[in-house]
């Protein structure tokens, strides 16, 4: 999987749908979902997100996921589910995006004791985050 930034100058600057906030700013979803279209193999990258998925305001309807990308979208949860994010993290063909402190997206990409390995659009790296820092996700799975 390609690690993305939302900062990055190819995109950054770009709005997100129809609003008016930057994907520099308020893009962590749509560039981590950009790094998910990559491991699904159809890769899009968050400007592309930012001009084609649905939206309200700046947040993305997750539903316009499975109509527009080679993967679809499952489940939103909004608490820590640990075997929820376990499934999707250890399963053949699901993926897992993770809610940080009901304010920040990342891509999950393991759990390691009580800490989970992840992809994270604002830093453009990967890092660990202790386990009480997540407040929600949402799974996805090949088509």
């Amino acid at each position: 999987m390609i690690i993305l930034g939302q900062r990055d100058p190819r995109w950054g600057g770009k709005t997100i749908g129809q609003s008016k906030s930057l994907i520099k700013d308020f893009g962590c979803t749509i560039t981590s979902l950009s790094m998910l279209s990559d491991w699904y193999g159809g890769y899009k990258d968050p400007a592309w997100m930012a001009k084609n998925l649905n939206f309200q305001v700046d947040k993305v309807i997750w539903n316009s996921i499975s109509e527009k990308l080679s993967f679809n979208f499952v489940w939103r949860f909004y608490k820590y589910d640990e075997p929820r994010i376990l499934g999707a993290l250890n399963g053949k063909d699901t993926s897992c995006l993770l809610e940080i402190q009901k304010k920040h997206w990342v891509v999950g990409i393991k759990k390691i004791g009580s800490y989970y390995w992840i992809a994270d659009p604002w830093t453009a790296s990967r890092r660990l985050i202790n386990k009480n820092l997540i407040s929600g996700g949402a799974i996805f799975t090949k088509k």
